[in-house]
C-alpha cells in the first residue's frame, strides 16, 4: 500500500468517526429533546371506574369530567363558562326558563353532531324510575316534572327539557333555582347520543370501545371488567382543541401509597397524592403540595338495624370519636376534624359573606363521659349488655386507617361494643350501601357545586341512605328550596336542616374534611384541581425545557 494510500484510509477512518459521533450526538439531542416536548401525563387513581355511563355512575366523575363535555364548565380560574353551550344562558324574568343554543361544532367522537336531543334523551333516561339513577335527585324539584315522573306519576316526556330543533335546548324548573347553572357541570347533567346508547345496548359506558365522547380527551384501553389503568387520549375532534395541550394521560390504579411513591420517585408517575404517614417525610421536598378539598368522610348508619334504630345509641356513636386525634396522628396529611356535614371554604352566607361551617358552628363534638351515658342509656331500653356492630369500609389505604381508627375508638369509649371490620372495594362498598346491605359504612361526600345545599339534602327522607325519615328534618330542606328570592332565609333554613339533622337525630357521623397533600414534578403546569368538583386535565401541560 503507498504512502497516499494509507494516508487517504486514515482521514477516511478520522471523518468517518466525527461524522459518526456528530450522528449520535444529535440523535441523542433528537431524542432529549422528544422528551423536552413529550405532552403525555402520567397519573394514579385510586380505584377502578366500573362504568363510563352519566347516567348511572355515582363516581368516576374525574374520569367523566376529562371526556365529557355538559353545557357549561368550569375554566382554570373556576369561573362557569359556556361548554356545549356557544353562550351563557337565557334566562326569563321568573327565573324558571334557560334557554341554550348548543355550539355548531360540538361533535361526539364518532363523527356525529351534538344536538339539543342528546340532551333530552339523557335527561329523560336520567330521571327514568327503571333506571334507578343514583343522580335522580338532582333533578327532582328542579328540572320540571322531575319528582313526579321519579314517583311514576308522570312519564319521562313529560319532563322539563325540549329540543326546539337540532340545536336549542329550551329547560323549564319547577321553581327558581339559584345554584342551576352550577349543576350543568356535573356528569348527571351531560348528554348521551341515543342511537349510540341504543346500538350498544347493555355495553354501553363498559369499556373505551363501547362510549363516544364530546370534551377534551377520548379514553383508552379501559374495561370495566379489567380497569386497572386507562388512557386520556386528545380528542382531536373537540372544538376547543387547541386549548388543550397534553396528548395523553396515562391512569393507573394504585391502591398503597407506598407503591405509588416508588413509581413516582421513579419517574413512573408525574404527580401522586399522599397519606400522612409519608407527609412528615417530603412536606419539605420541592415537589410537595397540598390543596384545601370540600371533601368530608363520615360514618353512615343503617337504622334499619334495631340497635342503630335506637336514638342514644347514636348519640353515643357520634360523640365517642377524637376527630382531632385522628386527623392530627394517624393521617397527618393536613385534613381537619368535621363536626357537622357542610365542608369549611365550600359555601359563604350570601349578605353577610360568612363561611357556611363557621356560621352554623360545631354540631358534633368528643365527650366520652356523654358518650358512654347515652351508650348504657341505648343498652337498657334495648335490654342489652353487649353489641356488636359491622363496619363497612373500602380497600383504599386511608380507609383501612379510618376504620381501624372507629374500631379502637368505640371498643375502648363504649364498654360492651364489638366491631368488625368488613373489607372490599371501593365499588362493592358502594353498591352495598346503595342496596342497604350495611350496618355502619365509611364513606365520603364531596361537593358537585358550591351550595350547601349538596350536603344538607342528603338528609332528606327521599336521598338518605341511612333508611330513615324525620320531618322535622324534611320540613326545613323543602322551606330552603322555595326560598328563591330570600336568600338569607333559605340560608338560615339550611342551617336548621344540618343542626336538626345531626343534633338532634344524629343520621351520620361526620369525622373530618380532607386536604390532599400531594407530590408534582415542577414540569407539571396548569392541572385544574378545584376545591369541589373533579380534577380536570384539559388545560395541563408538561414545560420539561424549564
Amino acid at each position: 500500500m503507498t504512502k497516499n494510500k494509507k494516508t487517504n484510509l486514515v482521514i477516511f477512518a478520522v471523518l468517518t468517526a466525527v461524522i459518526g459521533g456528530c450522528a449520535a450526538n444529535t440523535s441523542k439531542e433528537n431524542t432529549e429533546k422528544a422528551k423536552e416536548d413529550s405532552q403525555v401525563l402520567n397519573i394514579a387513581a385510586d380505584s377502578e371506574m366500573d362504568t363510563m355511563d352519566t347516567t348511572i355512575s355515582t363516581t368516576n366523575f374525574t374520569a367523566m369530567n376529562n371526556v365529557f363535555d355538559g353545557l357549561l364548565s368550569y375554566d382554570l380560574s373556576g369561573e362557569i363558562v359556556p361548554a356545549d353551550s356557544k353562550d351563557m344562558p337565557e334566562i326569563s324574568e321568573d327565573g324558571l326558563t334557560y334557554t341554550f343554543t348548543i355550539r355548531e361544532d360540538a361533535n361526539w367522537s364518532n363523527g356525529t353532531p351534538v344536538t339539543a336531543a342528546d340532551y333530552q334523551f339523557a335527561w329523560q333516561r336520567m330521571v327514568d324510575p327503571a333506571n334507578g339513577s343514583g343522580y335522580a335527585y338532582l333533578f327532582s324539584g328542579i328540572i320540571k316534572n322531575a319528582e313526579a315522573i321519579l314517583a311514576s306519576e308522570k312519564t319521562v316526556d313529560e319532563l322539563g327539557i325540549e329540543a326546539v330543533g337540532d340545536k336549542t335546548v329550551k329547560v323549564t324548573l319547577e321553581q327558581p333555582v339559584p345554584y342551576f347553572i352550577n349543576l350543568l357541570t356535573i356528569p348527571a347533567y351531560f348528554p348521551q347520543n341515543e342511537a349510540y346508547v341504543t346500538e350498544q345496548s347493555k355495553n354501553y359506558g363498559l369499556s373505551a370501545e363501547t362510549t363516544i365522547y364530546n370534551g377534551p380527551f377520548v379514553l383508552s384501553d379501559w374495561t370495566a371488567a379489567e380497569g386497572n389503568s386507562w388512557k386520556y387520549v386528545k380528542n382531536d375532534g373537540y372544538w376547543d382543541k387547541d386549548t388543550v395541550k397534553l396528548d395523553a394521560v396515562n391512569a393507573q390504579v394504585v391502591k398503597e401509597i407506598g407503591t405509588g411513591i416508588n413509581l413516582y420517585d421513579s419517574g413512573q408517575l408525574d404527580t401522586f397524592s399522599l397519606s400522612g404517614n409519608f407527609v412528615p417525610q417530603y412536606k419539605n421536598d420541592e415537589d410537595f403540595k397540598t390543596k384545601d378539598k370540600a371533601w368530608i368522610y363520615y360514618l353512615e348508619l343503617n337504622q334499619e338495624i334495631p340497635e342503630l334504630a335506637n336514638k342514644n345509641i347514636r348519640k353515643a356513636l357520634m360523640t365517642a370519636i377524637d376527630r382531632k386525634n385522628f386527623t392530627e396522628n394517624v393521617l397527618q396529611d393536613g385534613s381537619e376534624p368535621i363536626y357537622g356535614h357542610v365542608p369549611r371554604g365550600l359555601a359563604k352566607n350570601p349578605e353577610t359573606t360568612v363561611d357556611f361551617r363557621e356560621e352554623a358552628g360545631n354540631i358534633a363534638s368528643f365527650d366520652v363521659e356523654k358518650a358512654q351515658e347515652a351508650w348504657e342509656e341505648g343498652l337498657k331500653e334495648l335490654d342489652k349488655k353487649e353489641i356488636t356492630l359491622e363496619l363497612t369500609t373500602s380497600d383504599t389505604e386511608d380507609s383501612k386507617k379510618l376504620a381501624e381508627f372507629i374500631q379502637s375508638e368505640y371498643q375502648n369509649n363504649l364498654s360492651g361494643l364489638t366491631i368488625e371490620i368488613r373489607q372490599m372495594p371501593d365499588n362493592s362498598r358502594l353498591d352495598n350501601v346503595k342496596k342497604g346491605d350495611y350496618q355502619m359504612a365509611t364513606t365520603y361526600w364531596s361537593a358537585d357545586l358550591a351550595d350547601p345545599i349538596n350536603f344538607v339534602e342528603r338528609f332528606s327522607t327521599e336521598i338518605n341512605r341511612g333508611n330513615y325519615s324525620y320531618e322535622d328534618v324534611d320540613k326545613w330542606i323543602e322551606k330552603s328550596n322555595q326560598q328563591y328570592n330570600d336568600l338569607s332565609g333559605r340560608w338560615e333554613s339550611m342551617i336548621q336542616a344540618e343542626k336538626v339533622a345531626l343534633g338532634e337525630h344524629y343520621v351520620d357521623i361526620p369525622i373530618y374534611q380532607t386536604a390532599e397533600p400531594y407530590l408534582e414534578q415542577s414540569y407539571v403546569k396548569d392541572i385544574y384541581l378545584p376545591v369541589f368538583g373533579s380534577t380536570s386535565y384539559k388545560y395541563a401541560y408538561l414545560d420539561k425545557a424549564q
